[in-house]
């Protein structure tokens, strides 16, 4: 029994390192598709500034060289393992400084303007000798200075020897420079490269944001009413209202279509078995979607026959409007909350599909606003007011974690439906406003996972978002596949109910 345990045990813990380096592997892909290209300029900056570095402070050295046979007087033979022992006992020779100190006498120095080296041809009795020096003429003076004097000096360590040069190079010439050059800006772009990787790694560790409905269910205890695709297109100047991911926009895609129809569908479970008829539609931090999601969340419900109210209660950045494209300047919610119109005085209408229309409740553009009216007796009455109006009532407010506006208005609304977008809300902001929201006692409906990217849906290449013009920014939008449902009212389970 304790064997079983301990194999189902080992197979857990396999079995969850094979998570753990997938989801590794699968954020490191995703990190590089996002810094590539900083990557990249980082791996060329490193390159070309290696190159002209090198190139603008490198110092010719020019390399004189000689090849010589090791004999004794009068030409005799001497065998390879003098030659060898010649070049063994040069480095000792030279740090002695007894072999550079006659080079300098016999050439009228003080010292040496170069480097000197020697080296035997291995089972002979050459001997290669050369000097670097940055003048070619000196490094050929000193090569031809050193041959001479060296068997003198090396005499009292091998005895009596002489060399004869067999070939040279004569005065040279610069030929190290493309070597030298080619080599630094191969550093420098492995160096810049190395540089971006680091920073990869460090986004990768760091940027502690949730990519997946499993980690979020690890975290939060919420329910998950499904997931939103991320969509992407390139956006039009002459027609910036066909760059929302909207409903009632002929280009959003029907992948982003079907994922609303599913919300709807658990939305509309929730209105129909416990009277929810206020919702509010909130996130952690500006930039998550809500207001994309409240919006489309709204038009499905009005498509599927229910009277809905949309309201602006984001009253520090009211979006509604410019999400669809309203530009009229009329009365809105603060005009309501500050008692200088009534409700039914500023309520608006858009066509949603020829037949059913959405009311909307705008926000208005001030300077100053009151925040504490959001948790006031008018409010109150407001939303009592909006309900006897509506089947469903959806309520777009400020983001949770950022702003305490939505948690001054929850103990007045039904229900909570919290926005969080793939890779970009940490962990700890998202529990946080979360626990805002839960402290006002408020029904948490679940969470939606707007621009998913592992969903099936996600993976048609979109992605989207808006100008969240004071506290943050959305993305762009996407093609349109029609699947000629858009016009149609539909049952329940999201089919369409023929005239």
């Amino acid at each position: 029994m304790s064997d079983r345990i301990e194999s189902t045990e080992k197979e857990r813990i396999e079995e969850t390192e094979k998570i753990d380096i997938i989801s590794l592997a699968g954020d490191f892909l995703y990190g590089l598709k996002k810094l590539w290209l900083l990557i990249l300029v980082m791996t060329l900056a490193g390159a070309g500034i290696s190159y002209f570095r090198t190139s603008y402070t490198y110092t010719p050295q020019y390399v004189a060289s000689a090849t010589m046979s090791v004999t004794a007087p009068g030409g005799q033979y001497i065998g390879a393992q003098t030659a060898s022992q010649m070049a063994e006992v040069f480095p000792y020779i030279l740090t002695s400084g007894v072999l550079e100190d006659v080079v300098a006498r016999e050439m009228g120095m003080d010292s040496v303007p170069g480097s000197i080296s020697a080296t035997a041809e291995e089972g002979t009795n050459l001997l290669t000798m050369s000097v670097t020096s940055d003048d070619p003429q000196m490094a050929y003076d000193i090569l031809h200075t050193v041959i001479d004097c060296y068997p003198e000096v090396a005499e009292f360590v091998l005895g009596n020897t002489s060399l004869t040069i067999l070939d040279e190079t004569g005065v040279p010439s610069d030929t190290q420079k493309e070597v030298v050059v080619r080599g630094s800006y191969r550093r420098g772009a492995v160096m810049g490269a190395g540089a971006g990787l680091v920073i990869l790694c460090l986004y990768i560790l760091l940027k502690k944001t949730v990519k997946s409905k499993d980690k979020l269910k690890s975290q939060i205890n919420l329910p998950d009413m499904g997931s939103l695709p991320y969509i992407r297109n390139k956006k039009r100047k002459k027609k910036p209202e066909q760059n929302k991911v909207s409903l009632i926009n002929e280009r959003t895609p029907a992948s982003y279509q079907e994922a609303m129809r599913r919300l709807r569908i658990r939305v509309l479970k929730e209105v129909e078995e416990n009277q929810t008829k206020t919702i509010m539609v909130t996130s952690s931090i500006p930039g998550e979607g809500k207001t994309t999601v409240a919006v489309n969340l709204a038009i499905s419900l009005v498509r599927q026959g229910k009277k809905v109210v949309l309201v602006d209660c984001d009253l520090r950045n009211p979006s509604i409007a410019d999400f669809l494209g309203i530009t009229e300047q009329r009365p809105g919610i603060d005009s309501v909350l500050h008692k200088k119109a009534a409700v039914t005085d500023v309520l608006t209408e858009i066509d949603v599909n020829g037949e059913n229309k959405l009311t909307l409740l705008l926000g208005e553009e001030e300077e100053k606003t009151d925040i504490s009216l959001l948790g006031s007796k008018r409010m109150e009455g407001l939303i009592a007011e909006l309900k006897n109006m509506a089947d469903v009532v959806i309520l777009d407010t400020a983001p949770a974690q950022l702003l305490a506006d939505a948690a001054l208005m929850a103990r007045f609304v039904d229900a909570a439906l919290y926005v969080i977008r793939y890779d970009y809300t940490k962990m700890y902001k998202i529990r946080e406003g979360i626990q805002a929201l839960a402290m006002s006692k408020i029904k948490m409906l679940g969470y939606v996972f707007n621009c998913d990217r592992n969903s099936g849906d996600g993976k048609y290449g979109y992605g989207y978002g808006y100008g969240y013009r004071r506290y943050g920014s959305y993305g762009h939008y996407g093609r349109y596949r029609d699947t000629g449902k858009r016009d149609k009212k539909e049952d329940l389970s999201g089919r369409v109910i023929k005239d």
